[in-house]
This record gives structure tokens, sequence and C-alpha cells, in this order.
């Protein structure tokens, strides 16, 4: 079988060679970089089955999220794994409104992300496809299926307001609904119908 090509995206030598050696052994070949300006030239040379950025590079480089950004502006079909090590939900949010298949908070072991990434590659449009075929099975409406995607990007009901040009308080009436056809009763429980464990 052929081995998977993952770019990393990390500044730490020693957890991008420790991450790098452990994922050989699951037969992944992993092509490290520290900078989004390296992970730029390699993405031109060759397509990858995946990317797992780190979001804070080194002090004074561009944040991994920018890599996130132009994989997206530029049709690229490879996933992007992001790590981080905070819950920073600003940065969270950024990342999944611009394609980013998954978060990772650090630490994390090795078979974490591989499990990630099977994951990922088993799906054929990631994390999407299998939120869009979780809310199919719902007797959703197309506007609750709408504030549900909002709602699963981690957007507050202020957000998805600006968003949609509908009031707070008819946003939280479709979430209340929402959550009723889906049996949870908050966003977290939501989160785990949808992309459960």
């Amino acid at each position: 079988m052929t081995a998977r090509q993952v770019l990393l995206i990390e500044d730490e030598a020693v957890a991008a060679q420790t991450l790098s050696q452990a994922l050989q052994g699951y037969n992944i070949e992993t092509r490290w970089v520290t900078s989004v300006e390296e992970a730029r030239q390699h993405l031109k040379e060759r397509v990858y089955d995946a990317v797992v950025t780190d979001i804070v590079l080194g002090a004074g480089q561009p944040e991994g999220l920018e890599i996130v950004k132009e994989i997206e502006k530029a049709g690229m079909i490879a996933p992007v794994v992001v790590v981080t090590s905070f819950a920073d939900l600003d940065r969270v949010k950024v990342a999944l409104n611009h394609g980013a298949s998954y978060l990772l908070e650090k630490p994390f072991r090795a078979a974490e992300l591989k499990r990630i990434l099977d994951r990922i590659w088993e799906e054929p449009r990631g994390l999407v496809g299998l939120r869009e075929r979780a809310l199919a099975h719902e007797s959703l409406t197309e506007k609750e299926r709408e504030v549900a995607r909002l709602l699963l990007k981690g957007l507050s009901t202020q957000e998805m307001a600006s968003v949609t040009g509908n009031s707070e308080k008819t946003l939280k009436q479709h979430i209340s609904r929402i959550y009723e056809k889906c049996g949870v009763s908050s966003r977290a429980e939501f989160f785990h119908y949808i992309f459960p464990t």
C-alpha cells in the first residue's frame, strides 16, 4: 500500500521529529517544515494527502492559520488538521471557517492524530461530509440546517445574526427546535451528536 503524504508545519524540532517518526511507523510519510513560507513552496511542488499545522509558529512568523486560508483560497483538496497548545476560540473559529477539517489540542499522541487522519481520509469530503449526512437524517428545515452549520462552527447567536440577517431571538428559536429534533440540550451535546467519538 502506498504511503500517505502529510505536510507537517511545526516550529518545535523535538515535537516535529517525534511525530514524524511515529507517523512513519503507521506508513504515513511526513514532510516537515518550520514556516508558512516553506509550506507554500512544498504545496506548489506536490499534492499532499493532508496538512497538519501548528497555529502558533515562531516569533515574528505568520501564523499557521495563514496557510489554512491559502489552501482554501487556492481550492486545494488537502484536508487540514490545526494543532494548538491552548483553546483559543477566535483562532478556532477562523480555522474552521476557512475549511480546516479538525482541531487537535496539545499535548496529543501520534495515535490520536493517526485516528483523525484515518477518519478524514475515509470520508470523501472529510468532516463536512459527516456533518451533512448527519443533518440530512434529521427533519430539519433548510433554515435550521443553515443555523446548525453555524452552530457547529462555534459562532455566537450575535455572530449568527450578522451572518444570517435574523434577530438573535429568531435564531434562539431555531436553535431550540434543532436541539429538540436531535434530542440534545446544549451546543456541546449537539457537537458530539453530529461528530460522535
